[in-house]
């Protein structure tokens, strides 16, 4: 406690009495108070702190690693960058700084490269959903779920079947078709260097 009451002697409570006779008479809401004190009700000083313990249960989150390949063919990877450059330019767009620009001057440049890199994917890749339900509904998680499939957030407790919202679907690739390339020797050259003359 950080203060203490101290008894007032005789003479003070003899005068002090009519002070709080008038004021307890005049003021109803000064009146209640004194009512609750002479209840046994205490100060807030006057009341030992409460400790409440909880016990809190730790949320296991399941980390997937990259898969990592013995061997890695990048001729795929250039080619798609290629193709989203030409279409969206995208890598320019990913290595200049926009710290300069407005919101609206942003937005404007992203509306056309939403739509080129939409028309790449749309040409090139055939997507489906991993999961058949609708976001925001209930599913159920077998216990032998794949963790490449599925990915559980939230409080993750026991060995499943689990229960919970989809959040998102997830996507799926069905089926390249990127050109085929003979020529791979100019790949890493994602955008030729451009001269007017």
């Amino acid at each position: 406690m950080s203060k203490e009451i101290n008894a007032i002697g005789f003479v003070p409570r003899f005068f002090g009495a009519f002070g709080q006779f008038f004021k307890y008479m005049g003021n109803g809401n000064y009146a209640a108070r004194c009512n609750e004190v002479s209840s046994g009700s205490k100060f807030e000083f006057e009341v030992e702190p409460k400790i409440i313990t909880e016990e809190v249960e730790v949320i296991r989150e399941i980390q997937i690693e990259a898969p990592m390949l013995d061997t890695v063919n990048t001729d795929g990877a250039l080619q798609l960058l290629q193709l989203l450059q030409k279409e969206a330019r995208f890598i320019d767009f990913t290595q200049e700084s926009i710290d300069a620009y407005s919101d609206e001057e942003i937005g404007g440049a992203a509306r056309q490269i939403h739509s080129g890199c939409s028309k790449v994917i749309q040409q090139y890749f055939s997507l489906d959903s991993v999961h058949e339900a609708t976001e925001n509904s209930r599913v159920e998680v077998p216990a032998d779920y794949s963790p490449q499939q599925i990915k559980l957030e939230g409080l993750v407790q026991g060995d499943g079947p689990y229960t919970g919202t989809l959040i998102h679907p997830g996507w799926e690739i069905t089926d390249i078709k990127l050109p085929k390339v003979s020529d791979t020797g100019g790949l890493s050259i994602i955008a030729p260097a451009e001269v007017e003359v």
